[in-house]
């Protein structure tokens, strides 16, 4: 058993009908090796956790998109305030913790220690319905909130979007000079 499968064998029991368990495999296999490559050198005694839960009610007014890979419906929620927030937090209908010990994610009660590295993960309810997913992250202690955009291609669930490369896209394209134009015009 994989380690995805491994933190996988709690989730059916709360997914229902609607909900595709492939999507949230794919997901936390991404997130895993997002986790190993932003953190390869965590300070000692900084614990890790993982928060992973489902959301059904995520934020839509005017039918807010995140433009990415063809489109997906703008990944935040309503947690955090009032009315009108495009950056409010997807609200859990329910979640569960996981703790990076001895190299394994773990099921875990409740977050602890004086230094916690926190990821926390909400992927939307009603999968099976739909061909495509936006998971919304937000990296503690950070703040930096990150989507991924998954799309259901012919053999499986992959992941075609990520919020944070196409900041960097976008920045890089900002900052190199346009064809035969110099730096100081």
């Amino acid at each position: 058993m994989n380690e995805v499968e491994e933190m996988f064998v709690g989730f059916p029991a709360m997914l229902n009908s609607d909900d595709d368990p492939e999507v949230w495999k794919a997901a936390i296999s991404v997130l895993l090796d997002e986790f190993r490559f932003r953190h390869q050198n965590i300070e000692k005694g900084t614990e890790c956790f993982l928060r992973i839960g489902a959301c059904s009610h995520w934020f839509r007014p005017h039918q807010a998109r995140w433009t990415a890979a063809g489109g997906f419906a703008w990944p935040t929620g309503y947690l955090g305030g009032k009315g009108f927030m495009m950056h409010g937090l997807p609200e859990f209908d329910w979640s569960v913790i996981f703790q990076l010990a001895e190299g394994k994610w773990r099921p875990a009660a409740k977050f602890s220690g004086k230094r916690k590295l926190i990821v926390r993960v909400a992927i939307p309810s009603r999968t099976a319905r739909h061909k495509q997913a936006a998971v919304h992250t937000l990296w503690q202690p950070a703040n930096q909130a990150i989507f991924y955009g998954f799309r259901k291609l012919g053999n499986g669930w992959k992941c075609v979007a990520n919020s944070e490369e196409l900041v960097a896209a976008a920045r890089d394209r900002r900052l190199r000079p346009k064809p035969g134009r110099s730096k100081r015009q």
